[in-house]
């Protein structure tokens, strides 16, 4: 079983005199066949460096990764597509402050009731709700909580639960085992690591999901 430094190196065998580090393919548009769609055709739906990455992170984080422009697109596009009218998202009260206005300015306004916890603090009822929110170590106070207790006890209430992974990173801590069904990240930080690109991006556990 490869460790995580093997799998962050690690690249398909290919063929002598290809290059070992696959590098960016900045085409936008690819060369079609009369016959069939080919995986890709422009680049606005798929893109070879993005497959290539999504791959990599998945790896990583054992589930289906999908690359955003950022990490706030990321995560706003896992709360929106949880948010029901009539239901509730639940979400720390501490950590970043710009999910707590997509939140607040977005989902409250349609109907959906926002209950707010501190990280390492009791959480409150996660009855009716359909998205639980963790940030774990959060940001910036690096609180933490127990994923696996909050991720049973929001399941048994017929919520699902995304968790920010942008301090710890899948090398630091890899939530889908723990018992999360997304992992959102802001991958300009850490992943990045040099602050010179902009993406996030969204793991799931469920290749349905993810879809």
């Amino acid at each position: 079983m490869t460790g995580d430094g093997t799998r962050c190196v690690g690249q398909a065998a290919g063929a002598p005199g290809d290059p070992v580090h696959p590098g960016p393919v900045l085409s936008s548009t690819f060369h079609l066949a009369p016959e069939e769609l080919p995986e890709y055709f422009y680049g606005r739906a798929g893109n070879p460096t993005w497959s290539a990455y999504e791959a990599a992170i998945g790896e990583l984080e054992g589930g289906e990764c999908v690359a955003f422009a950022s990490g706030m697109a990321a995560l706003s596009t896992v709360m929106r597509l949880r948010a029901r009218p009539g239901t509730a998202v639940v979400l720390p009260s501490d950590g970043y402050y710009i999910s707590r206005l997509v939140a607040s300015e977005e989902l409250a306004p349609m109907g959906v009731e926002v209950r707010e916890f501190a990280t390492a603090g009791s959480p409150p009822s996660f009855a009716g709700a359909t998205l639980v929110l963790l940030e774990t170590p959060s940001n910036p106070g690096l609180e933490v909580c127990d994923i696996r207790a909050l991720a049973e006890a929001a399941h048994a209430a017929g919520a699902l639960v995304a968790v920010d992974n942008t301090t710890a990173t899948p090398l630091g801590q890899k939530p889908l085992p723990l018992g999360a069904d997304f992992v959102v990240s802001s991958d300009t930080k850490a992943i990045s690591g040099h602050g010179d690109v902009l993406l996030g991006h969204v793991t799931c556990a469920d290749p349905v999901l993810a879809a």
